[in-house]
């Protein structure tokens, strides 16, 4: 038995019977426990903290948005109960779209969260703005790209261009979007589908902001067109071609931060030269 198993037994009271290491896991690492009174669960660990994540995770429930429940949280140990994987169909993918749709019907009326938002292992802050160009550039842009420059992923002529384009983001974004509530890393690997639906999503990285980061974050990674067909039959969305490309740039900043070896430079050196920066 590991020592994720003994603490996962500690935290619900029931002894574990069996832990296996799961595949994912890129900042932490994930556990599957089969408990003595026949529940299986799934244990995150990492550095990154936890109990952030189950907030999210039960802010996304409380707006109707399918999550695992959540059994057991500390700042470093994550207790989830197992939702079974089931098959990623067009239907599957076309209800993602209508529930995060819906999802994108709770709003506040201020860009941010209550807390920072943890992407993998980027911290990134969400001081509020009533303005999104100026939310966008203060909390996302500035930072990930101080980030992915600091871990070697973009050179220092791409880092000076982003910090141009953030002071002049009034031009590519809109001024008001809804602050709706977004789910921040929407692909298909944090989502578990079944019976031609979506059963839950997972690792959200959550804050309020224009509806069109998870949509285009969600095309950026290849989910399926159905994705977007099932979300404008419950919210039309119209995106420019410039706001998609700055989207897109984040994007692309946050990979080189988690990957920087992956040549993630080039993909915002042409987002920017797209944006004529």
């Amino acid at each position: 038995m590991t020592a994720v198993a003994d603490r996962v037994a500690v935290e619900l009271g029931v002894p574990v019977t069996s832990s296996r290491r799961l595949d994912g896991g890129e900042i932490g690492t994930v556990t599957a426990c089969a408990l003595a009174d026949g529940r299986r669960v799934v244990a995150k660990t990492g550095a990154t903290p936890l109990d952030v994540e189950a907030r999210a995770l039960r802010r996304l429930a409380a707006a109707g948005l399918p999550t695992p429940d959540v059994l057991a949280v500390a700042p470093d140990l994550l207790v989830l109960e197992h939702v079974p994987h089931g098959e990623w169909t067009p239907r599957a993918a076309e209800a993602l779209g209508e529930r995060v749709a819906r999802l994108h019907g709770t709003t506040r009326d201020a860009y941010g969260y209550p807390e920072a938002t943890w992407k993998g292992r980027l911290e990134l802050p969400n001081d509020p703005f009533e303005s999104w160009p100026r939310f966008f550039a203060a909390n996302r842009l500035r930072p990930t790209a101080s980030a992915a420059r600091e871990a070697g992923g973009i050179t220092d002529d791409s880092l000076d261009r982003v910090r141009a384009l953030a002071d002049d983001l009034d031009k590519y974004l809109p001024a008001n979007p809804p602050a709706a509530l977004l789910h921040g890393d929407l692909w298909r690997n944090n989502v578990v589908p079944g019976d031609g639906d979506v059963r839950a999503v997972l690792d959200p990285a959550s804050s309020y902001g224009d509806p069109a980061v998870d949509v285009t974050y969600a095309d950026w990674c290849g989910l399926d067109d159905a994705f977007r067909r099932g979300y404008e039959s419950v919210r039309p969305l119209s995106v420019s071609d410039a706001t998609r490309t700055v989207y897109e740039l984040s994007f692309a900043l946050d990979h080189a931060f988690h990957f920087p070896d992956d040549g993630y430079d080039a993909a915002v050196d042409d987002a920017l030269c797209t944006l004529g920066r």
